[in-house]
Protein backbone atom coordinates (compact mmCIF):
# COMPACT_ATOMS: atom_id res chain seq x y z
CA UNK A 1 0.00 0.00 0.00
CA UNK A 2 1.25 3.48 -0.95
CA UNK A 3 0.24 7.05 -0.52
CA UNK A 4 0.71 9.58 -2.56
CA UNK A 5 1.17 13.43 -2.61
CA UNK A 6 0.62 14.87 -5.90
CA UNK A 7 -0.17 18.30 -5.61
CA UNK A 8 2.77 19.95 -4.81
CA UNK A 9 2.51 23.02 -5.56
CA UNK A 10 -0.77 23.62 -6.17
CA UNK A 11 -1.41 26.82 -3.86
CA UNK A 12 -3.64 29.21 -4.82
CA UNK A 13 -7.16 30.15 -2.99
CA UNK A 14 -10.64 28.70 -3.84
CA UNK A 15 -13.33 30.55 -2.34
CA UNK A 16 -15.66 28.65 -0.43
CA UNK A 17 -18.55 27.21 -1.81
CA UNK A 18 -16.69 27.50 -5.53
CA UNK A 19 -18.29 24.04 -6.89
CA UNK A 20 -15.80 22.74 -9.22
CA UNK A 21 -13.39 19.44 -9.83
CA UNK A 22 -10.57 21.38 -8.49
CA UNK A 23 -12.39 23.12 -4.74
CA UNK A 24 -9.87 23.31 -1.88
CA UNK A 25 -9.15 24.09 0.57
CA UNK A 26 -5.41 22.75 -0.46
CA UNK A 27 -2.76 22.44 1.91
CA UNK A 28 0.48 24.13 1.66
CA UNK A 29 3.80 22.61 0.15
CA UNK A 30 4.93 23.54 3.95
CA UNK A 31 2.08 21.27 5.55
CA UNK A 32 2.58 18.59 2.74
CA UNK A 33 6.31 18.44 3.35
CA UNK A 34 5.50 18.27 7.55
CA UNK A 35 2.71 15.53 6.53
CA UNK A 36 5.39 13.60 4.44
CA UNK A 37 8.38 14.48 7.43
CA UNK A 38 5.55 12.98 9.72
CA UNK A 39 4.92 9.85 7.22
CA UNK A 40 8.58 9.08 7.65
CA UNK A 41 9.36 9.28 11.21
CA UNK A 42 5.98 7.11 11.50
CA UNK A 43 7.59 4.05 9.54
CA UNK A 44 6.09 4.91 6.31
CA UNK A 45 9.34 5.87 4.36
CA UNK A 46 8.85 2.72 2.04
CA UNK A 47 5.09 3.99 0.65
CA UNK A 48 5.62 7.36 0.16
CA UNK A 49 5.39 8.47 -3.56
CA UNK A 50 5.60 12.41 -4.48
CA UNK A 51 4.68 13.91 -7.67
CA UNK A 52 3.49 17.61 -8.89
CA UNK A 53 0.13 17.71 -11.01
CA UNK A 54 0.03 20.16 -13.04
CA UNK A 55 -3.61 20.43 -14.44
CA UNK A 56 -3.46 24.59 -14.77
CA UNK A 57 -1.72 25.98 -17.34
CA UNK A 58 -1.27 28.75 -15.31
CA UNK A 59 1.25 26.57 -13.04
CA UNK A 60 3.55 26.32 -16.20
CA UNK A 61 6.94 28.49 -15.42
CA UNK A 62 5.40 30.06 -19.19
CA UNK A 63 2.33 31.88 -17.56
CA UNK A 64 4.03 32.65 -14.22
CA UNK A 65 3.54 29.30 -12.29
CA UNK A 66 6.29 27.01 -10.28
CA UNK A 67 6.48 24.77 -12.96
CA UNK A 68 7.15 20.86 -13.52
CA UNK A 69 11.06 21.33 -11.77
CA UNK A 70 9.05 22.93 -8.84
CA UNK A 71 9.20 19.25 -6.72
CA UNK A 72 12.77 18.80 -7.57
CA UNK A 73 13.88 22.75 -7.22
CA UNK A 74 12.03 23.89 -4.22
CA UNK A 75 10.41 20.69 -2.15
CA UNK A 76 13.14 18.25 -2.04
CA UNK A 77 15.32 21.41 -0.11
CA UNK A 78 12.45 21.50 1.68
CA UNK A 79 12.45 18.36 2.71
CA UNK A 80 15.96 18.27 3.14
CA UNK A 81 15.63 21.14 5.57
CA UNK A 82 13.13 19.48 7.60
CA UNK A 83 15.48 16.89 8.21
CA UNK A 84 15.11 13.74 5.88
CA UNK A 85 18.08 12.40 4.13
CA UNK A 86 18.87 12.40 0.52
CA UNK A 87 18.65 8.25 0.62
CA UNK A 88 15.03 8.86 2.30
CA UNK A 89 14.33 11.29 -0.75
CA UNK A 90 15.47 9.46 -3.51
CA UNK A 91 13.49 6.86 -2.19
CA UNK A 92 10.12 8.54 -2.50
CA UNK A 93 10.90 10.37 -6.21
CA UNK A 94 12.93 6.76 -7.10
CA UNK A 95 12.26 3.71 -5.92
CA UNK A 96 9.04 3.38 -4.03
CA UNK A 97 7.47 4.51 -7.42
CA UNK A 98 9.84 1.57 -9.09
CA UNK A 99 8.80 -0.68 -6.46
CA UNK A 100 5.33 -0.02 -7.26
CA UNK A 101 5.21 -0.42 -10.81
CA UNK A 102 7.43 -3.32 -10.97
CA UNK A 103 5.23 -6.26 -12.09
CA UNK A 104 6.98 -8.74 -10.06
CA UNK A 105 6.80 -6.41 -6.88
Amino acid sequence: MYIEFDDFGKEFPVEAGEANFAAGPFASDRERVEAVVALVEAGFERQILMSNDHCFKHMLHRYGGRGYDHLLRNVVPALREAGLSTETIGRSLIGNPAAWLDPQG
